[in-house]
C-alpha cells in the first residue's frame, strides 16, 4: 500500500453550507483516484483495529462491527467525507454470512452517537473478521442499502489478522471499492472520551471473573487463618494452665 505523508498543508473548499477546511496533517494510504475523498481521524483508525482485537482474539475467528460517525462535504462535485468518530455496535450471531442493524441496536447507536459525538451524522459502517476477503459481497451489498441506503455513506472492511482495510463507496447501485484515503491527526477529545470509557469497561468486565477467585482464595484464607488462631488460643489456655499448675505445686511444696 503507496503511504504518503504531508505536513500542514492547509486546504480550503467550499460547500453550500460555505467554506470547509481540510485537515493540516495528513498522510495518504493507497492513491486517491475519482471524485471521493476518505479522510479518516487517528484515534478512530486506532479504536477499530484495537476493536477489531487480532492479538486479543486468540487465534479464533472474531466478528465486529461498528458505526462511523463525521460529517460529509461537497465541492465542484467533489465528495469529502471526513470520519470523526466510531461507535461498538454489538450483536449476536455477527459474522461475514450474517449482518443485521436491528431497531435495538440502531436505538443503541443513536444513543450513544449523542451522548459522545453530538453534531455529528451517520458516514458508513465498519466491519472485520479475521482472513476477511476484502470485496463487497452481496450480503455487504444488502445490508449497506438495507440500512445505509445509496448517497455517499462508506464501508470499512478489514482484516486485523492481517492489518489490511479497505473503503467501499456506494456508487451506480454497487459498493465501488476505493483505492485510497486519508489518515489525518489532530485533537478528537470526543473519540478519546469514548476510548477510555469503553477500555474501562472492559477492563471491569475482564475483573468479574478474577474477583471470584480472588474472594473464594480470600475464604480459603481466612478459614485457615481462623483455625491457626483457634489453635494458638488452645494452645496458650493450655500453657497458661500448665503454668498455673507448676506455679500452685510450688507455692504447696513450700
Amino acid at each position: 500500500m503507496i503511504e504518503v505523508i504531508y505536513k500542514d498543508e492547509n486546504q480550503e473548499a467550499k460547500d453550500r453550507d460555505g467554506i470547509f477546511s481540510v485537515p493540516k496533517n495528513i498522510r495518504q494510504i493507497g492513491l486517491i483516484k475519482g471524485n471521493c475523498r476518505i479522510y479518516m481521524e487517528d484515534y478512530v483508525y486506532t479504536f477499530l483495529g484495537r476493536y477489531a482485537g487480532a492479538e486479543e482474539s486468540g487465534g479464533e475467528e472474531k466478528s465486529c462491527m461498528a458505526g462511523l460517525t463525521g460529517e460529509t462535504k461537497w465541492d465542484s462535485g467533489d465528495v469529502y467525507v471526513f470520519i470523526k468518530g466510531a461507535l461498538a455496535a454489538e450483536t449476536e450471531e455477527l459474522s461475514r454470512e450474517h449482518i443485521e442493524f436491528t431497531d435495538q441496536l440502531w436505538q443503541k447507536i443513536h444513543q450513544e452517537m449523542e451522548r459522545y459525538f453530538e453534531g455529528q451524522e451517520i458516514v458508513g459502517w465498519f466491519f472485520a473478521e479475521r482472513a476477511l476477503t476484502l470485496e463487497a459481497s452481496e450480503i455487504f451489498q444488502r445490508a449497506h442499502l438495507k440500512n445505509f441506503g445509496g448517497g455517499d455513506k462508506v464501508l470499512l472492511l478489514m482484516d486485523p489478522a492481517e492489518r489490511e482495510e479497505v473503503f467501499f463507496r456506494y456508487e451506480n447501485s454497487f459498493l465501488v471499492k476505493q483505492s485510497g484515503y486519508y489518515l489525518y491527526y489532530e485533537k478528537n477529545p470526543q473519540m478519546q472520551a469514548y476510548m477510555l470509557e469503553k477500555n474501562a469497561g472492559k477492563e471491569q468486565r475482564q475483573e468479574e471473573v478474577p474477583d471470584e477467585a480472588v474472594k473464594a482464595f480470600r475464604k480459603i484464607i481466612q478459614k485457615k487463618k481462623n483455625v491457626e488462631e483457634k489453635e494458638t488460643e488452645e494452645l496458650e489456655e493450655r500453657t497458661s494452665v500448665f503454668s498455673y499448675a507448676a506455679t500452685a505445686c510450688l507455692v504447696f511444696a513450700v
